[in-house]
């Protein structure tokens, strides 16, 4: 007797759930079986969070401004520095100073705010640094970009590109200068 009541327990039980379950969907449905919060589903809530106002304790962003102009620098202040050898060179106009040095090792040099800066190409190598990218230094980083192609030869081995420099510090300053010369040789 016991085990026809638990048979009919069950029984009552599948029988309850049957009637309430959903008929099955059809597989080519687009509308079948996707599950709760998914595309088509239940939407999820919005956030309703509103967003933080209060700067409170965060440091202040200084406002873009101008970075300091590159000062022209020359042979001597490469051979002060051991910077003397292969790489490459920018000047913003055609025949004009060196602003930037960088030798093909990878390390190299600027001269703004009254001081001589050392600075780092992200990629050394003769290949990569005549490909321009990116240098940086003490408070400051480079983005050289030249035009495609072999660049044009002027003496010797060397060869030079139209190219722009962007200069950012660290405090929110930028200067770009365009369309200068890219220079790179022995």
């Amino acid at each position: 007797m016991m085990m026809k009541h638990h048979l009919a327990c069950i029984a009552a039980a599948l029988s309850l759930a049957a009637c309430s379950a959903e008929p099955p969907a059809n597989a080519t449905d687009p509308q079948a079986a996707r599950p709760v919060g998914s595309i088509g589903g239940v939407d999820p809530a919005g956030n309703t969070a509103r967003p933080v106002t209060s700067t409170r304790g965060l440091p202040d962003t200084p406002a873009p401004h101008d970075a300091p102009e590159l000062l022209p620098m020359v042979q001597a202040d490469f051979a002060d520095k051991n910077l003397l050898g292969s790489g490459c060179s920018f000047h913003a106009t055609p025949g004009g100073p060196v602003l930037l040095l960088l030798r093909d090792e990878g390390d190299g040099l600027v001269h703004f705010n009254k001081a001589k800066r050392r600075i780092t190409a992200a990629t050394p190598g003769r290949e990569a640094v005549a490909n321009g990218g990116i240098m940086a230094g003490d408070k400051v980083s480079f983005t050289l970009d030249h035009a495609a192609g072999p660049g044009e030869p002027t003496s010797g081995s060397t060869r030079v590109w139209p190219a722009t420099l962007t200069m950012r510090t660290n405090d929110g300053g930028e200067r770009i200068y365009r369309d200068g010369r890219w220079e790179c040789g022995s």
